[in-house]
């Protein structure tokens, strides 16, 4: 669960520096590294193993204890964030790449194994995603990444305004935007007038934006990508709404 601890006013460099923090000292079980693997697990098992789902690889094992190999063998070498970091790709897409890979590797391994064990039995493994079965996985993909990045921006922000005395004001925005009733809807339920709720709507909004920004650039999201990858994923999760 993201908190200010995980994600304080500097979260948008907390992941480079949780990897390069380890790099530079060379320490394989440094707490850094291990911050930066528990996140990136918590981040990324749901919307790969939704990923593997909506392609022929789940006819190969359950999509989730392939992505949980994946992650067992290649976030066991430190290096492989440490490549991420100097990469300059977005996380998500560094993640995908690697885990095709490794499912492709795997689907060899095992391929191989059935034809020493029994002929003909690797036809039944799957060795490639391609045309529109590809383009629908990385919509999954995609719409699943934004959720985790939704909830977690709404936990920062809802956290923080309960710190500052002002709840009230998420939950008029939650009521409004996430649950979709009407501004007066929320009003009558609160007790207050639509104006308060419009207003309270408009600044957690503001602040939602700003932590959407802070947490893709934690995942190396180039500056002149951010406008557009924010509106991404607003439009999965959220009302329309003028106000």
């Amino acid at each position: 669960m993201p908190s200010d601890e995980l994600f304080p006013t500097t979260r948008a460099t907390w992941l480079f520096d949780r990897i390069g923090g380890a790099a530079r000292s060379g320490a394989s079980s440094s707490d850094g590294l291990r911050d930066a693997r528990e996140h990136v697990m918590r981040r990324y098992y749901e919307p790969l193993a939704a990923y593997l789902s909506a392609t022929s690889y789940r006819d190969v094992d359950a999509p989730a204890a392939l992505v949980a190999g994946f992650f067992v063998d290649r976030l066991s070498d430190d290096a492989y964030l440490v490549g991420w970091k100097s990469s300059g790709m977005p996380l998500r897409k560094w993640l995908v790449n690697g885990l095709l890979f490794w499912v492709r590797t795997e689907v060899r391994r095992r391929r191989r194994t059935m034809e020493r064990e029994q002929a003909g039995g690797a036809a039944a493994l799957a060795l490639e995603v391609s045309g529109s079965a590809a383009l629908h996985a990385e919509r999954v993909f995609e719409r699943e990444w934004a959720r985790s990045i939704v909830s977690d921006a709404c936990e920062v922000v809802a956290e923080r305004l309960v710190a500052e005395g002002l709840a009230d004001r998420w939950q008029h925005f939650r009521r409004h935007v996430l649950d979709g009733l009407s501004y007066e809807e929320v009003a009558r339920e609160s007790a207050c007038e639509a104006r308060e709720v419009r207003n309270a709507c408009r600044v957690v909004r503001a602040r939602l934006e700003m932590a959407f920004v802070e947490l893709l650039r934690a995942e190396g999201v180039r500056e002149g990508d951010l406008g557009s990858e924010v509106k991404r994923i607003q439009s999965h999760f959220t009302h329309g709404d003028e106000a």
